[in-house]
């Protein structure tokens, strides 16, 4: 008897390829991280399952933004329509050469990267019914178990990486240096976002409010999940997001073996 075959990831077509890396230079959300509040002086790096819904219904509730065409803050399509004089969305380098930001404050909150990875394939490849365009043309498929998932994720490059999916390191620094003024962790989001709601209501009297209880559950999963995992799955994922371990969490077990 012949032994059944493993079905083969799909390779997305270099013509997909093309076409994907040509509309995240021409859409403005895409690569444009950090969500600059100039009225405010306030600057945040919006990370993917990292309670970034959250934080961005916060910021907008208190500075007062809203969509004419009804879309959420959690969407970038709201804070693409924005005036520029209420938000600017830049790219990590703009931010940083930028003559304004400097003498503001800006902030991001990072997540266990076992967790976040896991929350990511949980949410967008088994719950939502229909895969998102940049992880299909990386070659994942809807239903996938996590092993094959960590696999695709780990031998896809940086660039080619869908936003969800990127490193937490490429997205908050520039030429080796961590942007933000201040980075929270979604393990311990009580104590950090009443940092960030403190020191914006310093700097510019805006009261953000406390984070949603619903982005700040299973504070602990990530080691949970990480002994759950078969060695190889694990060992791959702490070498695609090694610098979030060395950065944010060199405390961690993921990080020291």
């Amino acid at each position: 008897m012949t032994a059944p075959q493993m079905p083969q990831t799909p390779t997305p077509s270099l013509p997909r390829q093309w076409a994907w890396a040509v509309y995240r230079r021409i859409n403005p959300g895409v690569e444009r991280h950090v969500m600059w509040l100039p009225e405010g002086g306030i600057g945040y790096f919006r990370i993917g399952k990292a309670a970034n819904s959250a934080i961005r219904t916060a910021l907008a509730s208190a500075f007062g933004l809203s969509s004419p065409s009804g879309h959420i803050p959690s969407k970038d399509a709201f804070w693409g329509e924005q005036a520029r004089h209420k938000v600017q969305r830049m790219r990590p380098a703009t931010y940083a050469l930028h003559p304004a930001t400097r003498a503001g404050w800006s902030f991001t909150f990072v997540r266990h990267p076992v967790a976040r990875l896991y929350s990511c394939w949980h949410n967008k490849v088994v719950e939502n019914p229909v895969l998102l365009p940049g992880m299909a043309d990386m070659g994942i498929t809807r239903g996938m178990d996590f092993d094959a998932f960590v696999e695709v994720v780990a031998r896809t490059p940086e660039a080619g990486t869908e936003i969800h999916l990127r490193a937490q390191s490429a997205i908050v620094t520039w030429r080796g240096r961590v942007l933000p003024d201040f980075v929270g962790r979604v393990e311990e989001a009580e104590a950090d976002w009443a940092h960030v709601r403190r020191e914006i209501r310093m700097r510019c009297g805006r009261d953000i409010g406390p984070m949603l209880q619903r982005n700040v559950r299973q504070q602990h999963a990530g080691a949970e999940i990480a002994e759950t995992l078969a060695p190889e799955t694990l060992a791959r994922i702490k070498a695609r997001y090694a610098e979030d371990f060395r950065l944010f969490y060199p405390d961690t077990d993921a990080a020291r073996s």
